[in-house]
């Protein structure tokens, strides 16, 4: 089972603003993925409203989140983000479909 990190994430995005937020890929090619608008994206990391899961993993000595946003039964977005100093890093993100959001109910994860 997946331990869930939402709690923890949440207080620690609470420590940020908009300004404090980067991307660690070309901003242009992320919102062309996920269509939505860079203010959107910052809105939705910073208030966490749609937030169901977070998964902690470790890769090169940095701890990384996997936040997982539920928009509907049929649609979400998944963002890799991390902590640095006084930023806090959009790795990347990904858009979420009904099939891929089927595969976390099935193992038995309480999603949207």
């Amino acid at each position: 089972m997946i331990k869930n990190y939402s709690e923890e994430v949440k207080n620690l995005i609470g420590e940020y603003s908009k300004e404090n937020i980067i991307f660690g890929k070309e901003i242009d090619f992320l919102l062309k993925r996920i269509e939505i608008s860079k203010e959107e994206i910052e809105n939705e990391i910073l208030s966490c409203k749609n937030l169901s899961l977070t998964e902690k993993q470790i890769r090169e000595g940095e701890a990384r989140y996997v936040l997982l946003f539920i928009q509907s039964k049929r649609k979400g977005r998944q963002y890799i983000i991390t902590f640095r100093e006084k930023e806090l890093r959009i790795i990347t993100i990904f858009p979420l479909g009904r099939r891929t959001l089927r595969r976390y109910r099935k193992k038995g994860l309480n999603i949207g």
